[in-house]
């Protein structure tokens, strides 16, 4: 058969670490130092942590395909609590008792870690084993195939590493392959090597997230529940710098695996840049946390709830709220700048042969504007900010690209959320991977711009792209 991806030992940095980032995170740590303060005084820093431990605890098995989850139960489950009996029947393809089962341990093995980190533990392969062990501890067995290509369960051994080939067979019939099960301990010994001798590189948090996740997915040391071992991997170089658990979501898997495949491919940065959307939309839900649980219990607090709620509506202006919105207007401005050429370079290629075909820019919200700005932003405001540039492609059909600025959190905090998309004549709007960036009041103007200028072009080619294959 041929080989998809052929193994070969792991490797550090192919590139200069701090090359591979757009260093938005230094931004995002300022706002939830704050954030985090706020937390702490409104006493809600626990019920947030709970909640996106939770969140952490069901996804990594939901996309692991371990369980089956209804999307509504897992909402309770995260504001509530993991209880089998919060699970209706035909929630999910397991019993109920075995899938609360499932997620408590990935639950107890990320509150394992934490306690690991407080206690300034290193990082081992021995606590890797550990981890592995605790992620799958009520995991009997796993489904393998033998030669002839029958499938069977066999029998997990928890915390060892494997000892038979674990290469998955593609669609195609190619092969991708892992690290041999002869050569899994030296390279698990180096991949830790490795990663205690970046820790005097000052390499960015999440790009050595994105370089651990990776590189111990190339060995795929067990032999079965790699995954949930990469993401916790992952997660502890984020909690051990004071950050947010890796939650990858169910909605994120196909993505998931085309950054994978692209870091196979010697190209970390889409990892790195789903990384850090994954850390900034968890400060977002520390907003959300803080707003629906802070206590009001005099009418000065109930005077001060009013207030935020008027700032969130965009009718008070403090400082941090005109910084993002100034940002945000130069933005807007360059991409109708930008826009504007691409219309303009279309008619002169393709319009001028044919009248019948028209390109331009407006700023009018097509049917499923609000749509696609719930998928990027669930808790936009358009109402503190709002602001549209379109694209429009007519030939037999009308589309839009459009790069859309919206306001984002259920607090006013001076964040503004930018999502790319096309909404094809008659069709859903598609989302671009890598479609979101997001203004935050503590960048300066000159670093937005640096992140934003190819973020657009990126989203150009994208639009583009997908645009010509509805032709």
């Amino acid at each position: 058969m041929p080989a998809g991806y052929s193994w070969h030992p792991i490797e550090d940095f192919e590139a200069e670490p701090k090359s591979l980032t757009e260093r938005e995170m230094e931004s995002l740590w300022r706002i939830w130092a704050r954030q985090k303060g706020e937390l702490t005084e409104f006493q809600t820093l626990d019920e947030f942590n709970k909640r996106l431990r939770r969140e952490w605890s069901i996804e990594t098995g939901v996309i692991e395909k371990a369980y089956t989850l209804d999307r509504g139960v897992t909402r309770t489950l995260i504001e509530r609590g993991i209880d089998a009996a919060l699970i209706p029947h035909g929630a999910s393809d397991l019993d109920s008792v075995r899938v609360a089962r499932l997620i408590q341990d990935h639950y107890d093995a990320l509150e394992g870690m934490f306690d690991f980190v407080a206690g300034l533990r290193e990082l081992s392969t021995g606590y890797v084993k550990e981890l592995h062990a605790a992620l799958l501890r009520n995991v009997e067995t796993y489904t393998a195939v033998d030669q002839f290509g029958r499938v069977f369960e066999k029998e997990l051994d928890k915390g060892k590493y494997k000892t038979e080939p674990n290469s998955p067979t593609r669609p195609d019939g190619s092969i991708h392959e892992y690290c041999p099960p002869e050569h899994v301990d030296a390279e698990m010994d180096r991949l830790i090597l490795l990663y205690r001798e970046h820790q005097a590189r000052s390499i960015p948090v999440e790009v050595e997230a994105a370089w651990l996740h990776h590189r111990f997915t190339q060995i795929h040391p067990f032999q079965d529940g790699n995954g949930r071992v990469a993401r916790a991997l992952a997660t502890f170089v984020f909690i051990k710098a004071g950050w947010f658990p890796l939650i990858v979501k169910r909605d994120d898997w196909t993505r998931y695996i085309d950054v994978s495949e692209a870091a196979d491919r010697r190209d970390l940065r889409p990892l790195v840049a789903m990384f850090v959307e994954a850390q900034r939309t968890a400060l977002i839900q520390a907003t959300e946390i803080a707003y629906e649980t802070k206590p009001v219990q005099s009418a000065e607090e109930a005077i001060a709830a009013a207030r935020d709620r008027l700032v969130q509506r965009g009718r008070l202006s403090p400082e941090e709220w005109l910084k993002a919105k100034k940002t945000a207007d130069v933005l807007v401005g360059r991409t109708q700048q930008r826009l504007d050429q691409i219309a303009g370079e279309l008619t002169a290629q393709i319009a001028a042969p044919s009248r019948a075909y028209k390109f331009g820019t407006n700023s009018i919200p097509g049917p499923t504007h609000v749509a696609a700005i719930t998928r990027a932003f669930p808790t936009h405001d358009s109402a503190a900010y709002d602001k549209l540039v379109n694209l429009v492609l007519k030939t037999a059909a009308v589309s839009n690209l459009s790069i859309s600025f919206q306001s984002v959190g259920p607090r006013f905090w001076g964040i503004i959320g930018v999502v790319a998309y096309l909404s094809p004549q008659g069709s859903v709007p598609v989302l671009f991977p890598d479609g979101t960036f997001q203004i935050n009041y503590e960048e300066s103007l000159k670093d937005a711009q640096q992140r934003f200028a190819p973020w657009l072009e990126r989203m150009i080619v994208a639009g583009l792209t997908e645009w010509r294959r509805t032709l």
